[in-house]
């Protein structure tokens, strides 16, 4: 096995930093995104899920648009069959 040191006397933690994490709304809105499921949360309220559906969906309008105007300056070919 290892050696492991406990260091029992630590000492106290000044006030600035004690204040710096007091900060309840902030722990309820991680407690509530790390219990709730994603699939439960609307997607308007998840910003990440948002941005990214978002940035999906634009992507996929600008491709289509460059398909669209590659397809405007193509001359339909007509090919004929020899017998």
């Amino acid at each position: 096995m290892s050696n492991l040191k406990f260091n029992i006397d630590k000492p106290d933690l000044p006030d600035e930093q004690i204040n710096k994490h007091k900060d309840f709304k902030k722990l309820m809105y991680n407690y509530q995104s790390a219990t709730t499921p994603l699939y439960k949360t609307p997607l308007y309220k998840n910003r990440k899920v948002f941005i990214a559906i978002l940035l999906i969906l634009l992507v996929m309008f600008v491709i289509i648009e460059a398909l669209e105007k590659g397809e405007e300056g193509k001359v339909p070919v007509k090919v004929e069959e020899t017998k």
